[in-house]
């Protein structure tokens, strides 16, 4: 991977303690240890590809829509921008970061916390044996709920889902004529 090779290509950074498992909406994934990296190559950096998403997880799978997301409309028709975003609008199981890689200029997206611990009891995904696995959202068009102002803690991430619409925080999707990206689990705080 390297800048102005014609290809999309996407680094998973694992900054967490522990392996993580990533998956994507395009990308089958693997597993990382800590401090490793992958890099996947989508792409080319013209041909539009629309509406991705790629998550991670430690030990069991919290299951669909139960991941924090990093989300990706990558060259789109309006000046060649990839659009980007953190998600939590249906849960958080893992901190993430989204970078712009090769783009001082672009912005960097960080929720560096860990908001599982203080999860309000509503949203609390707990596996077989007990442990917490993911802070669900029980509706994810609910402003006032309480996972949802729990959420609203980064402004980096999409609390719920009409996030960009309403409030005095900024949106968080973001827009960059990128190339290549860095998606990092558990990053440390910028």
């Amino acid at each position: 991977m390297h800048d102005g090779d014609g290809r999309t290509t996407l680094v998973f950074v694992n900054a967490c303690s522990g392996p993580v498992t990533y998956r994507g909406s395009d990308i089958a994934g693997s597993v990382l240890a800590p401090g490793d990296a992958g890099c996947v190559d989508i792409g080319s950096d013209v041909e539009a590809l629309s509406a991705k998403r790629y998550w991670g997880f430690r030990g069991q799978d919290p299951g669909a829509e139960h991941h924090s997301l990093a989300e990706f409309t990558f060259n789109t028709d309006f000046n060649d921008f990839d659009w980007y975003n953190i998600s939590y609008v249906d849960a958080f199981n893992l901190p993430l970061q989204i970078e712009p890689l090769a783009r001082p200029k672009c912005a960097v997206l960080s929720c560096p916390s860990d908001l599982l611990p203080g999860c309000p009891s509503v949203g609390r995904l707990l596996d077989s044996r007990g442990d917490l696995l993911a802070c669900v959202s029980p509706d994810r068009n609910d402003a006032l709920s309480p996972v949802a102002r729990y959420f609203e803690s980064c402004d980096d991430a999409y609390a719920w889902s009409g996030d960009d619409q309403k409030g005095d925080d900024p949106s968080p999707v973001r827009a960059c004529a990128g190339e290549d990206w860095q998606i990092t689990f558990c990053p440390g705080t910028p």
